[in-house]
């Protein structure tokens, strides 16, 4: 974790860089609500094949820093965790107008029994439509122990206002009972009106292992952001 943070510094530090080159930042407040027919991160079901309402609150300090919370109801069998709220960070640094990398820290906890609490780390490389990502996570599906993902996402323009969105991740929890796996998904949105519609497909190649967690599963998904 120390390595973590001190590559946090460096980045801050070029991110105060970047800043002083341009223009001087519009404070603003920015979020979004999404409501998902099942709720699946990283290949693994978070409410049980039942229906997520999520949201999201950001304070942005300029165009590459930010705090804000996130939120969603869950849902874990054999367990009184029903509400995930997450307190966020992350920097921007621009490359260029096309190419950027967010690392974002989030403390996460879980109500009201508080197995799942810990938190995440991560780095996302975002190269225009193609995007390369690691991400570790301190308390790995309730377990405590923790787990590293390394992913690759590829976002597709087609049909006009279309976009193939893909995405593909190996995990590599620490716990003996569960061997590194991947996961992926692919799915096909458009925006109508204010609102983003999607339809998606994800799955791992550890299901038997998850107790149906990791299934293949089908999503229908909306979201507008404000």
């Amino acid at each position: 974790m120390r390595r973590h943070f001190a590559f946090i510094i460096i980045l801050l530090g070029l991110s105060s860089a970047h800043a002083a080159e341009n223009n001087s930042p519009t404070f603003k407040m920015t979020g979004d609500v999404s409501l998902l027919s099942h709720y699946v991160e990283y290949g693994l079901s978070q409410s049980d094949k039942s229906p997520a309402l999520q949201g999201s609150f950001w304070f942005n300090f300029g165009p590459q820093f930010r705090l804000g919370l996130w939120g969603s109801n869950t849902n874990f069998e054999h367990s009184d965790d029903h509400f995930n709220l997450r307190i966020n960070g992350d920097i921007k640094i621009d490359f260029s107008q096309a190419n950027n990398a967010v690392i974002y820290y989030s403390e996460s906890q879980y109500f009201k029994a508080g197995d799942r609490n810990g938190n995440l780390f991560g780095l996302h490389l975002n190269f225009s439509d193609f995007k390369v990502l690691y991400d570790h996570m301190s308390n790995w599906e309730g377990t405590k122990h923790s787990s590293v993902r390394y992913g690759l996402g590829l976002d597709l323009h087609v049909w006009n206002s279309w976009i193939w969105v893909n995405e593909v991740g190996y995990n590599t929890p620490d716990v003996t009972t569960v061997d590194p796996y991947f996961d992926f998904k692919t799915g096909l949105g458009t925006k109508w009106g204010p609102v983003f519609v999607e339809g998606s497909v994800t799955g791992t190649s550890a299901s038997s292992d998850l107790d149906g967690q990791g299934d293949f599963f089908f999503i229908l998904s909306a979201k507008t952001e404000f």
